[in-house]
């Protein structure tokens, strides 16, 4: 499953968890030639017990909505008649009670399903059915992007060799990656940066040395976030960088931060 669509399901299981009366979500991935499906994602769940549940198509809330291709509901999983119950440990170590599952459709074929469960009996109203209906199918008809890897520059990609040798605690590591960036730019390892930062400037560039976000440096240093911002970018044009790690790693390497 492509990375986006990945987050899109996340995305709507997080939908499908905050309607009335439903504490978890999940949802399972159909495998029509072998003729199962599998719990795969979750949202709210306390336990492992029915994650990678390999479950036949047909058996359960979800083998049943599979099967007749519509959404199915029961109030008590447990005690629900006209379902298969192979699995009602899990469910019942789950905590669940209630449940409904509504299956996502391409081509005529379910190809996943989504579920919602309380962990008290309580009647999931045609209502929120259809909400929740809703909500699967606006998440379908949206379009899925193919995750394309982005395309560095060379200088892009010698400033976060520049944040990886900040950021390693291995000398020799941290120096070959030194090295390396140092090759992409064309400058010497070792060369020392004519620059002057003022004193503000510093101020808050060695904020982010320690990790501080913008929030967190306009307190400590009584600026606003727009004034610790300035002063950043300002930092950062006189230091060449292009990010707040290549900042610090080209302040360091100049002396101008421990």
């Amino acid at each position: 499953m492509p990375g986006e669509e990945r987050r899109r399901v996340a995305g709507l299981l997080r939908a499908v968890r905050s309607l009335d009366h439903v504490d978890v979500a999940f949802a399972a991935s159909v495998d029509g030639t072998a003729g199962t499906f599998v719990l795969d994602r979750f949202d709210g769940a306390r336990t492992d017990l029915l994650r990678n549940l390999v479950i036949p198509i047909g058996d359960g809330v979800g083998g049943r909505c599979i099967a007749l291709g519509r959404p199915v509901f029961v109030k008590d999983y447990v005690a629900a008649r006209g379902i298969t119950h192979r699995f009602d440990g899990a469910v019942a170590g789950e905590g669940l009670s209630a449940m409904f599952a509504v299956p996502v459709t391409s081509g005529g074929a379910v190809r996943f399903v989504v579920y919602g469960a309380a962990r008290t009996p309580v009647v999931f109203g045609e209502r929120l059915i259809d909400r929740a209906v809703d909500l699967v199918k606006r998440s379908a008809a949206a379009p899925v992007r193919e995750d394309r890897p982005k395309q560095l520059t060379v200088r892009e990609v010698a400033a976060e060799l520049a944040e990886l040798a900040a950021a390693v605690p291995d000398p020799a590591v941290g120096r070959r990656l030194r090295e390396l960036g140092a090759c992409l730019s064309g400058q010497p390892a070792e060369e020392d940066l004519p620059v002057r930062l003022s004193p503000r400037e510093l101020d808050v560039l060695t904020a982010v040395a320690m990790g501080d976000g913008n929030v967190e440096i306009a307190g400590r240093l009584g600026l606003t976030v727009q004034t610790v911002k300035s002063y950043l970018k300002s930092a950062m044009a006189k230091l060449d960088s292009h990010t707040r790690g290549e900042a610090v790693y080209r302040a360091r390497r100049a002396g101008l931060l421990p």
